[in-house]
């Protein structure tokens, strides 16, 4: 909990820039500092066995055995602060200079009082001993910080990579030469030649070429559009079969692309409800605390011995520790992340366990999320003269498709994959735009002239319309397959919703939480509820604008997504899912991946988070009387450090067992 509170000032992550090497450095800095973890716990574990037994047992004071168990027990937890606690104490250090209170100077001051109270005990040889005490806090708080630094590493690693992905550009100059080059030294009004296969990297109008623009990624089209001289394509999408010359109007940090990763970039680690709440309760406590300790100082230097005064002032620090919420809070949080992965959802975010307690909206992405990320062939017509050669006509399809690597193709192959492949395809050709073409040897000694793709490719109009009227899908992109301008065979491509969709508007229904669809996709055809809220063709800052206003309206909106044009908005968003088979950019920025794909996880996974959040803002209710009522004990001189330290953690213990209940019990609230 220690480290989810600092500012992203105090926080710096180790940013892992391009190349393995870079990314092996940082988990090898990852791996040691786990390791440094470990070791602390391996001391913090020894140090209660000791101290429990010289508690229980003490030996006499100036023994032998006295001054080896206490050295030790001192000597473990100067251990762990020197190896472990540099950041806690600069975290605080800049806490003072920005004159704000935060967990850190709570932190800071149990620690203070656990080793303060401990020493005065060693020399004195009057009180109790929790040395141990030193460790885990310093573990806790450093455990919560790197989990931190790790995720936003890998944020800006990913954004890293594909801005690399789309940072070079072919200039064409006026004698038609062309010079690779990056991004940022082009300027607006250049041409930029985009070929088959190749990203477009400009923001920009097509001056000549035609072809298909895969635009999925941005826009939500679920395939590859046809693009002419004067339309406009975007950095972030790809030719699949065209040779365009672009004219730059954005270039390098004017580009849509661009400003997409800013805004995910820019996002800071927000704060859960409970973590604001948390902040909120140390605003007032940690002065209270510190005002107590000094307090009883002063009352017990007058009103008893050097002793008293240090040994009380101590015990309110140490009942004041953060533990029952630094320990019991990231126990039942890292637990419900658990679960959440048995059930599909992996997250190391306990934020998106606030946000899927409180949400009144998600919303979903279409293409991809709500529908599967290929496309289905959802009828196949072959007209009657080629009904006899049908098998060799589908294994033909299959064979030219296989050199072509788009979501139609890819779709025309599954739907083909029965065809014996006895066929012999030779000079196959693109036709930029509007499909391709091969000649085609059967095993029967057949010899066709082959065409696949648009409706323009046809010769024979009549013939078409009449194998058009023979279809029974409405609606869906069609491929027709001509042989010499003839139509042959007709495909019907549509997207296919997820499973258990239904089950999902009705759980989600029962849960008082409403879902509406953003989608990129201009004409979405997907079969959707009628009741269900579906906004289409919207761009990427059209979907931030709606995710954003549902946040002012305090819906506590998630977004649900899988692509590029997704990012921004999850940004926006109190938390973010993105599928498994979304592209690595938005899995990153994501708050939580479905590994599977599967979104009626989603139900469960809110009914789950709704139990683990009573029971925490309980803990939190318990942990701020618990504190009070043991600071005023200890401040009158009625709790020794010794029962200080084991209400402490009795505490723990407790509030730690009720936030785990939360997360193992199986009955809905």
């Amino acid at each position: 909990m220690g480290a989810s509170q600092q500012s992203p000032t105090e926080s710096r992550a180790v940013v892992c820039t391009t190349g393995e090497q870079s990314c092996d450095a940082l988990d090898e800095q990852l791996a040691r500092s786990w390791l440094r973890v470990a070791v602390a716990a391996v001391f913090a574990g020894q140090g209660m066995v000791f101290s429990l037994a010289v508690n229980m047992t003490p030996p006499d004071y100036g023994s032998v055995a006295y001054w080896v168990l206490h050295g030790g027990l001192l000597f473990s937890a100067l251990i762990v602060l020197t190896f472990l606690g540099g950041p806690l104490l600069q975290s605080t250090w800049g806490m003072l200079r920005a004159r704000r209170l935060s967990i850190e100077g709570l932190f800071t001051l149990s620690l203070v009082g656990a080793l303060g109270g401990s020493i005065v005990s060693t020399v004195t040889g009057q009180g109790g001993i929790f040395y141990e005490v030193v460790s885990i806090v310093i573990a806790i708080y450093t455990i919560g910080r790197m989990l931190g630094e790790r995720s936003q590493s890998q944020l800006l690693l990913q954004s890293e990579q594909l801005r690399e992905r789309f940072d070079q550009a072919d200039l064409v100059d006026s004698g038609g030469v062309v010079t690779r080059m990056p991004v940022s030294e082009l300027l607006p009004g250049n041409r930029v030649q985009v070929a088959p296969g190749q990203p477009f990297t400009v923001d920009g109008v097509i001056l000549s070429g035609s072809g298909y623009v895969r635009e999925t990624a941005l826009s939500g089209e679920p395939v590859p559009v046809v693009r002419h001289p004067g339309d406009r394509v975007r950095a972030g999408t790809w030719s699949e079969d065209g040779l365009f010359v672009v004219k730059a109007e954005a270039v390098a940090g004017q580009r849509e692309l661009d400003r997409i990763l800013e805004t995910v970039e820019s996002t800071g680690g927000r704060p859960s409800e409970l973590q604001e709440q948390a902040n909120q309760l140390i605003q007032s406590f940690l002065p209270l605390v510190a005002g107590v300790s000094l307090v009883t100082a002063v009352y017990w230097s007058f009103m008893g011995s050097w002793t008293d005064a240090v040994l009380n002032s101590m015990a309110v620090l140490l009942v004041a520790c953060p533990c029952a919420l630094g320990l019991a809070t990231p126990v039942a949080i890292w637990q419900g992340l658990f679960r959440l992965s048995r059930m599909g959802l992996v997250s190391r975010d306990g934020a998106l366990l606030d946000a899927l307690a409180r949400t009144r909206k998600l919303f979903f992405d279409k293409t991809g999320t709500l529908s599967e990320s290929a496309l289905q062939v959802t009828e196949l017509l072959v007209l009657d003269a080629w009904r006899a050669q049908r098998s060799e006509l589908l294994a033909a399809v299959s064979v030219i498709e296989r050199h072509l690597n788009h979501p139609v193709a890819q779709a025309l192959v599954r739907a083909s994959e029965g065809a014996p492949p006895a066929v012999q395809v030779h000079a196959l050709r693109i036709l930029a735009g509007e499909g391709v073409s091969a000649e085609v040897e059967s095993a029967a000694g057949g010899h066709w002239q082959l065409k696949i793709g648009e409706a323009s490719l046809g010769a024979d109009r009549e013939a078409l319309a009449a194998g058009e009227r023979q279809l029974r899908e409405q609606g869906g992109k069609r491929v027709y397959v001509f042989e010499q301008g003839v139509p042959a065979a007709i495909f019907v491509l549509k997207e296919q919703a997820r499973e258990g969709l239904d089950a999902v508007w009705r759980e989600l229904g029962k849960l008082g939480v409403d879902a509406a669809v953003l989608t990129g996709d201009p004409r979405p055809e997907l079969s959707l509820p009628e009741e269900l809220e579906v906004a289409a063709g919207l761009s990427a800052a059209d979907k931030e604008t709606r995710v954003q206003a549902a946040g002012e309206a305090g819906l506590c909106p998630i977004l649900v997504g899988d692509g590029l044009n997704d990012a921004s908005a999850m940004s926006c968003a109190a938390a973010s899912v993105a599928m498994g088979s979304g592209v690595p950019m938005t899995r990153t920025v994501a708050t939580g991946q479905l590994v599977n794909d599967r979104l009626s996880v989603l139900p469960e996974a809110i009914t789950l988070a709704r139990r683990i959040r009573r029971r925490l803002k309980g803990n939190l209710i318990y942990a701020a009387a618990y504190n009070s009522l043991g600071m005023l004990l200890a401040a009158c001189g009625w709790l020794h450090p010794v029962f200080a330290a084991l209400i402490m953690l009795i505490s723990s213990f407790w509030v730690t067992a009720r936030a785990l209940g939360a997360v193992k019990k199986n009955k809905e609230i």
